[in-house]
């Protein structure tokens, strides 16, 4: 293990590449102690694509907003209410797949953790795929919500004006979205990224509650799947769409890392070489490099810890 932790270390005095192991990000299949946890993960993952592309093609209900807020009238207000609730609908949908990831990602994360991680991740392939998967939505879903404040925009006008009628007639049974649950979706979209928060509050929690799951081997695992997604990357096993999917996983490993280890991603004892993983990032990127970059800029905890060298602030410097 001491020279696994030499090869994972970066940031450190010898800076070595991160470690590279033949994992399968494209093809694996589920062995047979992996089939039940497998095909449970797939359930709840089938509806990911379609949210992505629904989360897409958000054209947010501004206008009718705009028209009841500017002009206030029975009409108006009418027609915002009738255009915001189906939104909201959605919005509900995305946060009760979030309550599914928060229980899914932990299962995933126990799995490879308990026990021998080296052997899990040689075996337990298609588990890893799968962490990978659900990985690479929160960075999407993340970056949608981020780049369309339609979203955080309609749902703020639905609890105001909720709130509003509640007041004037407390029988009205018109809402969409119970009181109870709306207050829980403002939380979750009060969040620049909830999507990865709701899986950083799933890592931390499985780490305080699950006494097999230590916070080495946590850490150890998010270390090594960022490795592999660096050398698909390097060393061009990874092509065309699939850049960017292990890019994408890559930074939100390294956000969980940095999230649940005490001492973060960036100081010297860290598994991950950060180093490697932004330059990685700034040459092959292209496009969406900087929305990466800016994720680890502002969603990591302890880049600007006094611990961080310099030389890594002045790289992720925005």
């Amino acid at each position: 293990m001491g020279a696994l932790l030499s090869l994972l270390r970066g940031g450190g005095p010898t800076d070595e590449p991160p470690i590279d192991i033949p994992v399968d990000l494209e093809g694996a299949q589920p062995t047979a102690e992996e089939v039940e946890l497998h095909g449970y993960v797939m359930r709840v993952m089938a509806p990911a694509p379609a949210y992505l592309d629904a989360l897409r093609g958000y054209v947010g209900c501004q206008e009718d907003i705009r028209k009841a807020i500017s002009t206030p009238s029975r009409e108006t207000d009418e027609a915002a209410w009738a255009a915001v609730c189906p939104a909201v609908l959605k919005l509900r949908e995305y946060y009760e797949f979030a309550q599914k990831l928060e229980e899914a990602f932990p299962r995933l994360l126990a799995f490879l953790c308990t026990g021998d991680v080296m052997r899990n991740l040689e075996i337990r392939q298609a588990t890893a795929k799968q962490l990978a998967d659900v990985l690479h939505f929160v960075s999407l879903f993340d970056e949608l919500k981020m780049g369309n404040p339609n979203v955080q925009n309609d749902f703020s006008y639905y609890r105001r004006t909720s709130s509003r009628m509640r007041t004037a007639n407390p029988s009205n049974q018109s809402m969409v979205v119970p009181d109870e649950l709306a207050n829980r979706m403002s939380l979750f979209y009060a969040h620049a990224t909830p999507m990865t928060k709701t899986l950083v509050d799933a890592t931390t929690r499985l780490l305080k509650e699950n006494n097999s799951v230590s916070t080495d081997n946590a850490t150890t695992i998010l270390s090594i799947v960022a490795g592999v997604c660096y050398n698909a990357v390097v060393k061009e096993r990874a092509q065309g769409a699939m850049v960017h999917y292990c890019l994408r996983v890559l930074v939100v490993t390294i956000i969980l890392y940095d999230h649940v280890d005490p001492e973060g991603a960036f100081g010297k004892s860290s598994k991950v070489n950060i180093r490697a993983s932004v330059r990685v990032i700034q040459t092959s990127g292209g496009s969406g490099s900087n929305n990466l970059l800016n994720a680890l800029r502002y969603t990591t905890l302890h880049l600007n810890d006094e611990s961080t060298p310099k030389s890594i602030k002045l790289m992720l410097a925005a």
